[in-house]
């Protein structure tokens, strides 16, 4: 298996999909440890609780497999996974704060990643 690598023009896409891989396995970890912080967050422990972290760890793994599409030089493939990903993301996570509310600390850290994903679709070349 070769290295790694990226453009650096694709240093947005990188950062974006890394930050997705590194959130949504550490909350959906989180979520399946259930401790006081989380159950304070999401609730107490439900069906519904635990479909989230599933749809935590699906997000993960799409953005594992764009980055990794990214490190072995599928631009083409990583961009279509972030067109495709990315808009999705922002759209559930802005309707997320208009529906809880803009004090729960869910939707104040779904706003900073809507910032770096709305920056990645504004600003990286594609």
């Amino acid at each position: 298996m070769g290295r790694l690598r990226y453009s650096r023009p694709m240093f947005l896409f990188a950062l974006s999909f890394v930050a997705n891989i590194a959130l949504t396995f550490s909350v959906a970890w989180a979520i399946r440890r259930d401790g006081t912080v989380i159950e304070e967050a999401y609730g107490p422990d439900s069906p519904a609780r635990r479909i989230l972290a599933c749809v935590y760890v699906a997000i993960g793994l799409v953005s594992l497999y764009g980055f990794l599409q990214l490190g072995y030089g599928r631009t083409d493939i990583a961009i279509a996974v972030a067109l495709t990903l990315f808009p999705l993301q922002i759209i559930y996570k802005v309707l997320t704060a208009i529906v809880v509310g803009f004090r729960n600390p869910v939707v104040i850290a779904n706003l900073g990643v809507v910032w770096l994903l709305g920056a990645t679709l504004l600003f990286a070349p594609y």
